[in-house]
């Protein structure tokens, strides 16, 4: 048994540190779904353990209060930002590099020409609503389709050099990282 997520919040760091309160319920992280690989957003998986239902009444028995905005497994008991108390920061920070891994991967499989088509088109088509189809309107558009296309590549840059470093901690920790 199986369910998929979006990543609900801003941070991947967040969303790791879910991930272990999660597992403390007896939901593993297990990566992407694949049936959703090409849907453009990247879906993540949660297995249920085979002692899950062990695991959560160790856990709620534990931290009662975690329902209810009370401290939760693994965690400092502030209501926000929610930190990682020392004991759980090791197992944080490799679950937080495998989601990244999986998170950029996904994000790198995504096409670059519609962007490069579309970017120029929409300056094209604000050229045209507002009615400056001029020398200068064109220039500044071409400008500014120049400048987001040359932003989303140096993006996809940094995105790819971020991967191969969490990519080189799962591997120095014993982790098989995703393909």
């Amino acid at each position: 048994m199986s369910f998929t997520t979006e990543v609900p919040w801003p941070s991947l760091r967040t969303f790791a540190q879910f991930a272990y309160i999660a597992e403390q319920y007896g939901y593993r992280y297990s990566g992407l779904d694949p049936d959703l690989r090409d849907s453009g957003t990247p879906f993540f998986v949660f297995r249920r353990l085979p002692d899950a239902g062990e695991r959560a009444a160790r856990t709620r028995e534990s931290f009662p209060g975690a329902p209810g905005n009370g401290r939760l497994p693994g965690m400092r008991a502030w209501p926000l930002p929610v930190l990682t108390r020392p004991a759980a920061r090791s197992e944080v920070k490799l679950l937080h590099a495998r989601i990244v891994v999986d998170y950029y991967g996904a994000l790198g499989r995504q096409r670059m020409r519609p962007w490069l088509i579309g970017i120029p088109v929409v300056f094209v088509l604000f050229l045209l609503v507002n009615g400056v189809l001029h020398a200068t309107g064109l220039r500044v558009a071409a400008g500014m389709a120049v400048a987001l296309i040359l932003v989303l590549t140096a993006s996809r840059f940094v995105m790819r050099r971020r991967r191969a470093t969490y990519r080189r901690l799962l591997e120095q920790s014993g982790v098989r990282p995703p393909p």
